[in-house]
Parts: C-alpha cells; sequence; structure tokens
C-alpha cells in the first residue's frame, strides 16, 4: 500500500504543478502588460495579483471541464467498444464450448465403453490365474505341512528339554 499512496502522491504533486503552471500561463495572458489595479483603490498591490490569480484559476478550470466534456463521450464509446468486444470474446468461447461439449462427452463415453468392455473380457482371465495362484499355495502348503509340522515338533520339544535342563542345573546347585 505504501507504493501505491507514494505513487498518487506523486501523481497529485504532478498534476498541481501542471495547474498551477497554468493558471500563471493564463495570469500572463490575461495581464501582457503586467498586473494592473485591479480592486480600484489607486495602488498594484497583492491583492490585484491574487484576484488576477483567482480570476485565471477560474479560466483554466473552465477550460479544462470544457476538455473533459468534449472529451468524455469518446472515451465512454472507447469503453463500451471494450466491453463488447470482451463480451463478443466470451460468448465465442462460451459457444465453443456449446459446440464441441458433445463431442467431448462422446469421446469419455468411448473411452469408458472401451474400459468396460476390456474389463469384460479379461475378467475371466483374470479370475483363472487368481484360480491357479490360490490352487498352487494350497498345493505347496499341504506338501510343506509335514515337514513344518515336525520342524515346529522339534523346535518346541527342544525348548522344552532347555526349560528342563535350566530347572534341573537350578536345582542342583548347592543352597548357602
Amino acid at each position: 500500500m505504501g507504493f501505491l499512496k507514494k505513487l498518487f502522491g506523486i501523481g497529485v504533486t504532478a498534476g498541481a504543478t501542471v495547474a498551477a503552471v497554468k493558471v500563471a500561463e493564463q495570469v500572463k495572458e490575461n495581464n501582457p502588460d503586467g498586473v494592473q489595479d485591479v480592486n480600484g483603490d489607486g495602488k498594484v498591490d497583492a491583492k490585484d495579483y491574487f484576484e488576477e490569480v483567482k480570476k485565471a484559476a477560474v479560466e483554466v478550470y473552465q477550460e479544462a471541464t470544457s476538455a473533459i466534456k468534449e472529451k468524455a463521450p469518446v472515451v465512454t464509446q472507447k469503453a463500451k467498444d471494450a466491453a463488447e468486444d470482451v463480451k463478443e470474446a466470451v460468448t465465442n468461447a462460451a459457444d465453443t464450448v456449446k459446440e464441441k461439449a458433445p463431442e467431448y462427452v462422446e469421446k469419455a463415453r468411448d473411452a469408458v465403453t472401451n474400459a468396460a468392455d476390456t474389463v469384460k473380457e479379461k475378467a475371466p482371465e483374470y479370475v483363472e490365474k487368481a484360480r491357479d495362484a490360490v490352487t498352487d499355495a494350497a498345493a505347496t502348503v499341504k506338501e510343506k505341512a509335514p515337514e513344518y509340522a515336525e520342524k515346529t515338533k522339534e523346535a518346541v520339544l527342544g525348548a522344552k528339554d532347555a526349560v528342563v535342563h535350566a530347572f534341573e542345573k537350578k536345582d542342583s546347585e548347592p543352597k548357602e
């Protein structure tokens, strides 16, 4: 916000400077021989100069106002034309979307249909592969079960023997 505030301040200062220069030029134009006794008090003083500055400021203001009134319709028309161009561009884009939407909907529908057809076509193959994998796993378990049962039995008996041996050793130690 600080940048915009400074920029606005610069703009105001520049505008005020231009206005002051225009007022000074208007005072010169109105008084080519210098400021005269405007208020009729018989002497040329600051009051006369202030009256001339006020008169010149009013004239500059009126010129600026008439220039704005003169240019306003042109600027307004340019803004209307720009708005119409934007409206036309948006309308054209909307028309294009409306025009192309059925085509894209059809493409999406075809893609979904193709995917569904592929799944239907490949489903029996995938079911067969799954059935084969489960059958193979079951055969392996059935084949290896006696071997694993024997190894498990040996491990349990070995653990039992280790526990019994540990208790026997503890019982055989001299008590203090």
